[in-house]
């Protein structure tokens, strides 16, 4: 019936005395309600105690803030008699509520054995091994759901592919070109006076043009791409997971992997290799803007120089690890956005993993590339 309590919500209390001391033992919840049932006689023992009082709350199951004011007026009640009050027990959930609303001497965390270290390890590799699964999972979903197109996922976010594209790629193509430009200008000043030790001026078109090209462009762009686009990415997702938009989302039928991601799997994919070549033409003219106004090289010399030192390989090869590292990029932020739970602050912490996640991997993966192609 409305308005009854439920019998698991009463407390009740226990008044017992050893060694000289008052113990109140308090079974059931110290909630709004269960409070009632026991403050009366609680306030009595320790008005009419004659020593100091111990409070055990090894039968409590719950508490919230109701019970933390009757234990509060139960210490300062004793504390007016000239005796001191001093809780027990209390399970992990009271003891969590007793320090952050009480303050009162609760027992301190028990010594932790070799047992407990082993149930941390084998509880963290667990949720480990989960995580890397839905990972995969969703590797090989967005792989498949990219190349078998659904007719109503295509009727509802039709053209959510250029929109995507247009946010992510023409959205980050000023910051790309501009920090491009600003790393060929810096490293092209900063090597100059040393090839100039060696009458080896014209070598800085070789220098600019190798780095810039095989590793530079490709992975300032995935840092910057990181940062930007896989940031939104994984904020967007969290922040549908919390809302329980990705719920609806499967209420009404459709997959939010084929929904959410592949639009935005499509969009980087297509985009990126064309950031990577805007920052690598923009480096490159960084650099050749050093080497005329400040080297005095001819602008023939640096051009040909150039031509002979960049290999159509290197070019492919920095087109293929630039979509490599999109999909690293839009796989770790939708996989941190999916895993979001709580409120606000997991919006901000999934966002902050994805980001150093995107970078550490794109780092690992132009490794790999380095040694399978360059070793």
């Amino acid at each position: 019936m409305p308005g009854e309590i439920a019998q698991s919500e009463i407390a009740q209390i226990e008044i017992g005395h050893e060694g000289g001391v008052t113990r109140l033992y308090f079974r059931g919840s110290l909630t709004l309600h269960g409070v009632e049932a026991v403050s009366g006689r609680a306030l009595s023992s320790v008005k009419g105690a004659s020593c100091g009082i111990v409070v055990d709350l090894s039968g409590v199951d719950r508490i919230d803030t109701v019970g933390c004011g009757l234990l509060s007026s139960l210490r300062r009640l004793a504390e007016g008699h000239g005796h001191g009050l001093k809780i027990e027990g209390g399970n992990a959930s009271v003891c969590r509520i007793l320090d952050r609303f009480l303050w009162l001497d609760v027992p301190k965390k028990k010594r932790r054995t070799i047992g407990d270290w082993l149930e941390s390890v084998g509880d963290g590799v667990l949720r480990t091994w989960s995580h890397f699964v839905d990972f995969l999972q969703l590797v090989a979903d967005t792989l498949i759901f990219s190349i078998f197109e659904d007719r109503r996922t295509k009727r509802v976010r039709r053209g959510a592919v250029w929109e995507e594209a247009n946010r992510i790629g023409l959205g980050a193509l000023g910051i790309v070109c501009l920090l491009s430009s600003l790393i060929g200008l810096v490293v092209s000043l900063q090597t100059s006076s040393l090839l100039r030790l060696f009458g080896a001026d014209i070598l800085v078109a070789d220098m600019i043009g190798i780095s810039m090209v095989r590793e530079l462009a490709p992975l300032m762009t995935s840092i910057i791409m990181a940062g930007r686009s896989g940031a939104s990415i994984a904020a967007e997702i969290a922040t549908m997971s919390i809302n329980e938009e990705v719920a609806g989302i499967r209420t009404m039928g459709l997959d939010p992997i084929r929904y959410i991601v592949v639009p935005k799997f499509r969009a980087i994919s297509l985009t990126m290799p064309g950031l990577t070549v805007f920052s690598i033409v923009c480096g490159i003219f960084g650099g050749f803007v050093i080497a005329v106004l400040y080297m005095g090289l001819s602008p023939s010399a640096f051009i040909h120089e150039l031509s002979t030192a960049v290999y159509l390989k290197d070019v492919v090869v920095t087109l293929l690890k630039s979509v490599v590292f999109s999909w690293i990029i839009v796989w770790v932020a939708a996989h941190q956005g999916f895993s979001a739970y709580g409120g606000s602050e997991a919006v901000g912490r999934v966002t902050t993993s994805s980001v150093v996640l995107s970078i550490f991997w794109v780092i690992i993966a132009d490794a790999l590339f380095s040694i399978i192609f360059y070793f």
